[in-house]
């Protein structure tokens, strides 16, 4: 008689990592295409610096940069410090960073559609953090 060892299924993380990825980044091309219905110009004023309009292409690439860097992250913490002190430590800094990003639409001249506009934006990007950790492997 043999005897067999369970089998441990180990599912794949990237898969629900690159849809989390990319939803996030078509919610906030379409927040900032539909922007225009709030009111919301998307003009902002940098102190020290002329006015500028945010257009869409920006939200894209920003959102869709940021959240592979973070990706990107997860995986060598998890690498480096194993999934569950990997998962922790990223969770922690995701979180800190996540609550400073709510600061700098406070600080520029905008309307304040356009500052609800980007906050929601922030919002989204945030709502990806539990995708994240919740496929992590541990």
């Amino acid at each position: 008689m043999s005897v067999t060892e369970p089998r441990t299924v180990t599912r794949p993380t990237w898969q629900p990592r690159l849809v989390a990825v990319l939803a996030v980044t078509v919610v906030n091309t379409v927040l900032a295409l539909a922007a225009p219905l709030f009111g919301a110009d998307l003009v902002v004023a940098p102190q020290g610096q002329e006015p500028g309009a945010l257009a869409w292409p920006a939200f894209t690439v920003f959102t869709i940069g940021f959240a592979l860097l973070g990706w990107g992250v997860l995986a060598l913490a998890e690498r480096l410090l194993g999934a569950r002190r990997g998962r922790l430590v990223w969770t922690v800094v995701a979180v800190l960073i996540v609550a400073g990003m709510f600061l700098p639409p406070l600080t520029v001249g905008a309307t304040t559609a356009t500052v609800v506009v980007l906050q929601l934006a922030h919002l989204v990007v945030a709502a990806v953090i539990p995708v994240f950790w919740r496929t992590s492997r541990a």
